[in-house]
């Protein structure tokens, strides 16, 4: 029997999920802007996403933010006619929602890391960007990366193909138009366009405990960015790595998580919320 609740329920879902900060960002936001919510964590599997998603908004389900590994799961389950133009262009869904009784997506990944990039002051005009990664947060933050208009963007994953199916889709979408170079490879070929102005850690290979085996990073020695989008109490073998290897900054993903999850609660209420005492806040509690 479905239980139903008074107060607006909405959720986070993925596996792992212990580890989520979204609980914690959200209901700071409830508090910040009056709006009262019910913010949950759910734990599901691939066989029974679909499912989960489905029991969650039968049971007065408002809002979900959808984490790894299901971003291009949520990608398949909701209506096309219902998926905003950036989250189709990423074929990856973080944020859900219904309204009039049909579920609609949307992509804040990309949001978010702007937002962060514009907080730590990085322009990525004519800059020279690396992504590590080609799963559903690296196609979330593509299509804005390249309408900052950076010098070149290079991908590089461990599994090349899957590299060179994400550039594929974004060259050949009818939605996106670009003379940027954009180019892929395997995780041996990080270095084919050094040095790097910015390199983007798009991977869950910290919270999955395992090694990257990147050769060395070659980071521009005047302005650097070494940015992943993974966030830990203490800096993550990469960012240590990128530190180890000239790289100028150092930062996680934390704020690109708040952001993100901003744009999410302005999707879902119609107001944006202020974020810096909330990444302060979060900063000292995972300290």
């Amino acid at each position: 029997m479905l239980i139903k609740h008074n107060i607006p329920c909405y959720a986070v879902v993925g596996n792992p999920i212990e580890h989520s900060k979204s609980p914690i960002i959200h209901n700071e936001f409830s508090m910040q802007t009056g709006i009262s919510i019910k913010y949950d964590k759910i734990l599901t599997s691939e066989d029974h996403f679909s499912k989960t998603i489905k029991d969650f908004f039968e049971s007065n389900g408002f809002g979900l933010n959808i984490t790894v590994p299901f971003k291009k799961k949520a990608f398949e389950i909701i209506p096309y006619n219902n998926i905003s133009e950036r989250a189709k262009l990423a074929k990856a869904i973080n944020t859900i929602w219904k309204t009039d009784n049909k579920l609609y997506g949307c992509n804040t990944d990309g949001v978010g890391l702007l937002k962060d990039l514009h907080r730590l002051n990085f322009n990525l005009n004519n800059a020279n960007v690396l992504i590590i990664g080609a799963g559903g947060a690296a196609r979330g933050i593509l299509e804005p990366l390249i309408l900052s208009n950076p010098s070149k963007i290079h991908i590089v994953n461990r599994t090349k193909i899957n590299a060179e199916n994400l550039l594929n889709d974004f060259t050949q979408s009818t939605i996106i138009k670009t003379n940027i170079k954009i180019s892929y490879g395997g995780l041996s070929e990080t270095n084919s366009d050094r040095p790097w102005d910015i390199v983007i850690n798009t991977t869950a290979s910290e919270l999955n405990g395992e090694n990257l085996n990147l050769p060395e990073l070659i980071f521009n020695p005047k302005k650097s960015l070494a940015y992943d989008i993974m966030y830990a109490p203490h800096k993550t073998s990469f960012l240590l790595k990128s530190e180890n290897e000239g790289a100028t900054q150092c930062v996680d993903g934390l704020g690109m998580l708040i952001e993100q999850a901003a744009e999410s609660f302005f999707i879902w209420h119609g107001i944006r919320p202020e974020t810096n005492t909330v990444l302060h806040k979060l900063r000292q509690l995972i300290s």
